[in-house]
């Protein structure tokens, strides 16, 4: 990563919260160039950037579609009687509102049997996909097989063109889209229901307790948030409890004091990565519906991980979805699992990649696996636990030369080291064919190698 791109990394994680990724942030400073020359390296033109938009057109994910997760709005529809009076509902990053939409669909139905008034403040940082949801059309891929047992609630709305979906204006009628980064606090407030979901991962540690701060200061006393499946693992927040109905897991604002959660203010600075706080289970009950398997049941192919996780975006959505993919009774693809992995770790999200990594380690034993593990360690400093997993992947597998080399970058001065770069090199020598290089950056042997020398050969 360059100075300047290093530069807007830092600037758009303290302004959107997020990670961006390095080929967006390279896209955004190209832009940046052409359109206000070296002038935006001024900080009142990256400010006036931010603030309306442009940035966000860059640099957010914005994969979304109609009942995405479809447990959640079964849950939704359970919980629906215990309301009464005036619902608000909050669909939080939604961005080109097919969430919101969802919801409506789900309020209509349920209201042909109930009176239920309700209001939905759907919001995102992104104008152009505001704009989107404001005028209710959508392509074909914007209703997809996992979300098709409830389809039928958005037939009567739906009318449908060459290139896709137009929803007529019935339902959005419910609904107040508007432009709003969830960094700050919410400008609406009392909302019954919060769906925050498949966001949280793109979101540095240091500012996700910040981002929980300003949903729950929107929230009545006992109101409900919904995360997405595999994000409700990293969630340790004082005034979230977890819930579970039906096997579906989301969270209860309790009544813990206001003062117990940092401010808006307070959490600017930064804040440690959440953790999952002793004897608390660390992933959904869905993530454990399996037995574990035999070593290598999952079959992890390093060919096939380095083409997931090659897509940056698509490896995103994946780590977003890697729950529902794990919630059933069927087989996981070991290759799916370890690419989400690996885009996890590499986006520091250690509290998001611990469940992950129980749930592929109960079944599989393989080294690529135990390296994963040693992985979660090393990028945490915590290099005495690191080492201990690199040496069972090394075990299982002599010739996985990743693991050679990150021991022997571990290695201290010494005969030791020198032995172990020496290990390393022939590892490399020998396994230069095998492509092992998605688990360790994505450079070719050669390279480490090359690596090798100049340091230490």
């Amino acid at each position: 990563m360059t100075g300047e791109t290093e530069r807007l990394f830092l600037v758009t994680e303290d302004r959107m919260g997020i990670k961006a990724d390095e080929g967006d942030l390279e896209k955004f400073r190209s832009y940046l160039i052409k359109t206000y020359g070296r002038e935006y390296e001024d900080p009142s033109v990256l400010e006036k950037v931010f603030d309306s938009g442009e940035a966000a057109n860059f640099l957010t994910v914005n994969e979304t579609y109609f009942f995405r997760e479809p447990a959640h709005f079964r849950l939704l529809r359970s919980l629906l009687p215990g309301f009464h009076g005036n619902l608000r509902i909050c669909s939080a990053a939604t961005s080109s509102g097919c969430e919101a939409y969802s919801i409506a669909a789900v309020l209509e139905q349920y209201n042909t049997g109930a009176s239920l008034p309700y209001r939905i403040d759907a919001f995102d940082i992104n104008p152009q996909v505001i704009a989107a949801g404001l005028g209710g059309v959508y392509g074909r891929h914007s209703l997809r097989e996992d979300g098709s047992c409830y389809r039928h609630l958005l037939a009567p709305y739906l009318q449908e063109g060459d290139n896709g979906y137009t929803l007529d204006g019935s339902l959005r009628r419910h609904i107040n889209f508007f432009v709003h980064n969830i960094m700050d606090p919410l400008p609406g407030g009392s909302y019954d229901l919060v769906f925050f979901r498949n966001a949280f991962i793109y979101f540095s540690p240091r500012n996700r307790d910040r981002i929980l701060s300003n949903l729950a200061s929107s929230m009545k006393e006992g109101a409900c948030l919904f995360m997405g499946v595999s994000e409700t693992a990293g969630v340790s927040h004082p005034l979230f409890g977890e819930e579970n109905r039906d096997n579906v897991f989301y969270f209860r604002k309790n009544s813990a004091s206001p003062a117990a959660a940092p401010s808006s203010a307070a959490a600017s600075v930064a804040l440690a990565p959440a953790t999952v706080p002793s004897g608390k289970e660390p992933a959904p009950a869905v993530f454990r519906s399996r037995r574990a398997g035999a070593d290598g049941d999952l079959r992890i192919d390093p060919v096939r991980v380095g083409a997931i996780a090659a897509d940056e975006k698509a490896a995103a959505d994946l780590a977003c979805r890697i729950g529902e993919k794990m919630s059933g009774d069927g087989p996981c693809d070991g290759n799916e699992l370890a690419a989400s992995a690996l885009f996890l770790l590499n986006r520091g999200d250690f509290s998001g990649v611990d469940p992950l990594l129980r749930f592929i380690e109960e079944r599989d034993g393989s080294a690529f696996t135990a390296f994963l593990r040693g992985e979660y360690y090393y990028l945490q400093d915590m290099f005495t636990e690191a080492e201990f997993h690199y040496k069972i992947s090394l075990g299982k597998n002599s010739g996985f030369w990743p693991a050679q080399y990150r021991l022997s970058s571990l290695a201290e001065a010494g005969v030791l080291r020198d032995y172990r770069a020496r290990q390393a090199g022939e590892s490399l020598s020998r396994s230069r064919d095998l492509r092992y290089e998605v688990f360790i950056g994505g450079f070719s042997p050669d390279y480490y190698l090359g690596v090798l020398l100049k340091k230490h050969l």
